[in-house]
């Protein structure tokens, strides 16, 4: 618990560090998201808000997907006002993953932690069809300091993949898989090797995740078009927009 106060107390002094309204007028979504004309359904990707998100704006869509890491501390204030942002959208479809900040919903278990999200679908190892659209999120990462929803890479994590269905068409994730838009400052990849091996069976046509800041983007890639939605950059200010993604 000590490596995990440590990153609060980190997390916290770079929060007061920001700007929303200064930061989000700088917000800028990458060129090459995806933008097609006669689309049957319009996602809204975002991830790793990490603040309250009063000052972000949010385009029109048909589902609006957070993947993850919607508190900073990870307590039922931050959820519960996150929770009323989102009530306050109109899409007609709202998906929530968890992330490793999102204690609230960790220690909550995934039962309770359906009942304390009120305004959107939450998925933890589960699935969704929206207008003949398959949904499947999980919260699960690589194990990072002693976060929400670490497990170890190997085993544990194939074990979480493997429940994915084949058919899924559109798969959100906090973690991003090996090797896609998951690099830190020093050009290492800590995305998950297990998720990027079940991609392989799993083929969807949309990957959603957040979790790695600097890896902000869309990168299309043997048919998947894959998104990585953080918000907040690598010093937890939100400069990014939200990605739209046309199916």
């Amino acid at each position: 618990m000590t490596r995990r106060q440590d990153h609060d107390s980190i997390a916290q002094r770079r929060a007061q560090m920001l700007t929303p309204a200064s930061a989000q007028a700088r917000a800028k979504a990458p060129e090459s998201q995806a933008t097609q004309p006669g689309h049957s359904l319009r996602l809204v990707c975002l991830s790793d808000t990490h603040f309250p998100p009063s000052e972000l704006t949010v385009p029109k869509g048909d589902v609006l997907i957070v993947a993850g890491d919607v508190c900073l501390r990870g307590s039922d204030y931050e959820l519960a006002l996150f929770d009323r942002f989102l009530g306050q959208l109109p899409h007609r479809h709202k998906l929530l993953v968890a992330g490793n900040h999102d204690w609230v919903l960790a220690d909550a278990g995934r039962e309770a932690a359906q009942s304390r999200v009120k305004n959107a679908i939450y998925l933890e190892d589960s699935g969704v069809e929206i207008e003949g659209v398959k949904f499947w999120g999980s919260p699960w990462q690589p194990e990072f300091y002693d976060w929400a929803f670490n497990l170890p890479r190997g085993p544990h994590l194939a074990q979480v993949w493997a429940q994915v269905p084949e058919g899924t068409d559109v798969l959100i994730t906090h973690t991003p898989p090996f090797g896609i838009l998951d690099q830190v400052p020093g050009g290492e990849h800590v995305g998950c090797e297990e998720l990027l091996k079940a991609l392989q069976r799993v083929r969807p046509k949309v990957h959603v995740f957040g979790h790695i800041h600097e890896g902000y983007g869309v990168l299309e890639q043997d048919g998947t078009v894959f998104v990585n939605a953080c918000i907040c950059d690598e010093r937890y200010r939100p400069v990014n927009a939200p990605i739209l993604i046309d199916l």
